[in-house]
């Protein structure tokens, strides 16, 4: 091994090289990954002193588009690689329950990089659907069966506590017989393991003095804290759906 060749791989040159190979390409909120790191070392050895993965997701606000990493995990301890040589690390972890879904524009993938002093580090970028959480996606349904539909998912800044700089609202517009007291619905999700936690907002309509006063003065929004555990819909969504259908009749 030369002088030269290992001047070029400190510049990417001919260095080692990284490729993620996921189990699947879509997960839920909390589910594991699982795949496998492919190492190829290039054409000098090299001493790695990490590989790393970031669960990455890509946003726009006020304008601009942004990354944010929701996590990282550090899969290896230091080791040497030589010239030509493969190395294959299986890795696995779970998704946090608070990842953050996909959507048209907000992208979730993950970036797989190899730590090397003094070099270029290597990379590998993969994108990944995710879906909500069970429990999230029965309470969407629900919403719907009750007399609203989903239009939108959207990032919201500073409006909850998180340990993200943002929250993503589920928003809803009646399409039953709420149109005439309600304009939107929006939910907020803090899903755990077997159950989850959500924030109901219900924008109501100016349908009198009073009400017109509330919307003028930003005053029409209520909001409700719900709770809706694994067992409680294990056998069906009705008790839901008369949960839900309460909550907002309780608070037009």
């Amino acid at each position: 091994m030369s002088v030269f060749e290992k001047a070029l791989a400190s510049l990417g040159i001919g260095s080692a090289k990284v490729d993620t190979r996921l189990e699947k390409a879509t997960y839920r909120q909390g589910e594991t990954i699982r795949g496998e790191v492919f190492i190829q070392g290039g054409q000098a050895d090299q001493f790695i002193d990490e590989i790393y993965l970031f669960l990455v997701v890509q946003y726009h606000h006020e304008g601009t588009q942004d990354e944010y990493v929701v996590s990282e995990f550090r899969l290896t301890d230091a080791f040497d690689i030589t010239p030509r040589e493969t190395k294959v690390i299986p890795f696995q972890f779970q998704l946090p329950y608070d990842t953050p879904i996909t959507t048209g524009g907000s992208p979730v993938y993950l970036k797989t990089g190899l730590d090397i002093k003094m070099a270029v580090d290597p990379a590998d970028t993969d994108g990944i659907e995710v879906l909500p959480h069970p429990l999230v996606d029965t309470v969407l349904h629900t919403v719907e069966e009750i007399g609203f539909q989903l239009y939108g998912v959207e990032y919201e800044f500073g409006k909850f506590y998180s340990r993200h700089p943002f929250v993503q609202e589920y928003k809803f517009k009646p399409v039953g017989r709420f149109a005439e007291w309600i304009d939107e619905l929006e939910v907020v999700f803090f899903p755990r393991a077997n159950e989850v936690d959500g924030i109901l907002s219900i924008d109501l309509k100016a349908v009198d003095l009073m009400s017109s006063m509330e919307e003028a003065l930003e005053l029409d929004e209520r909001m409700v804290r719900f709770t809706v555990s694994s067992k409680e819909v294990e056998k069906g969504t009705g008790p839901l759906k008369a949960k839900l259908e309460r909550i907002i009749k309780q608070h037009m």
